[in-house]
């Protein structure tokens, strides 16, 4: 996985100045794929959730990725990086990956103080208080759970 890192930081680097498809692309596509693996594979042999959201991290910058080559539209024309020009995503993406490095040697020799899996604190389920349960007002319910109006 840290190669993988190493070696997408470092096509970044290239994309950065070239800002054309072709092999360095390629090769970029190759290494977030891996990488994304490699945090699957790790968040479910380690029973560890902390590799799940740097996985979704290398998936998300694959899909930018490709955009910034592609180009944007601004008024619906289409604008592109031409080459040679510096693309400053893939400069940015380069230092976060090289962050990411960091963060991933951190995770894999942190201790955690815990035995078994380790998955995300559940979040408490929102509850309304400030309404009354069943409903009342000019209907009734008859034993049988059928709402019957006042008339009846």
């Amino acid at each position: 996985m840290r190669e993988n890192l190493v070696l997408a930081a470092e096509h970044c680097d290239q994309l950065a100045g070239e800002s054309v498809r072709g092999e360095v692309y390629e090769k970029l596509r190759d290494e977030l794929e891996r990488v994304e693996g490699c945090c699957k594979q790790a968040a479910t042999w380690r029973e560890d959730m902390r590799w799940s959201p740097i996985g979704q991290l290398m998936g998300e910058c694959h899909k930018r990725a490709g955009g910034w080559l592609r180009g944007y539209k601004i008024d619906g024309e289409h604008i592109a990086v031409s080459a040679g020009e510096l693309n400053l995503n893939f400069t940015k993406l380069a230092e976060n990956l090289r962050a990411v490095i960091k963060l991933v040697d951190q995770t894999k020799n942190e201790r955690t103080g815990k035995s078994g899996a380790i998955i995300p604190q559940p979040i408490k389920p929102f509850m309304r208080t400030d309404r009354k349960y069943g409903w009342r007002g000019a209907a009734t319910i008859s034993k049988g759970g059928i709402i019957l109006p006042a008339s009846a």
